[in-house]
């Protein structure tokens, strides 16, 4: 099974200069808990991601909220390819201790988010990541 048979919804993207209530504001409209963050200019200019857990550490560190997405957004992305395994996205975020993977065309312009609900709310999904890697182990995250 490959990863774009389980990319569903539509990209929910966030320019650069957007303030973090926007970001805020559009995670609750689309009901994502990942907004892709692209260039003001050049909207499949991949450039981070902005996650609730990165507005919510902005919160609890005390400090004054900062006015644009730009200044606490991820900016290391881990991508996976759309025609990639899907198991290969379960490793990604494994590894990398996350819950979203930017899901990429050839050209690396972004065109989906999968994250680890996408993984396990399906029994064909699951099926294919233990069928991929039945000797590989998996270790937990948050």
């Amino acid at each position: 099974m490959k990863v774009s048979d389980i990319v569903t919804r539509a990209l929910a993207v966030v320019s650069s200069d957007a303030t973090v209530l926007e970001a805020s504001k559009l995670m609750v409209q689309n009901n994502v808990g990942l907004l892709v963050v692209c260039d003001a200019k050049d909207k499949t200019k991949l450039l981070g991601v902005i996650s609730e857990r990165d507005i919510m550490r902005s919160i609890a560190s005390g400090e004054i909220l900062p006015s644009h997405v730009r200044a606490i957004s991820t900016k290391n992305v881990v991508t996976v390819r759309a025609d990639s395994d899907v198991a290969e996205a379960a490793k990604a975020m494994n590894k990398h201790g996350i819950r979203h993977v930017v899901v990429v065309d050839d050209h690396n312009i972004p065109m989906g988010v999968v994250s680890m609900r996408d993984l396990v709310g399906e029994r064909a999904t699951l099926n294919a990541i233990l069928q991929s890697h039945e000797k590989e182990v998996f270790v937990g995250g948050d």
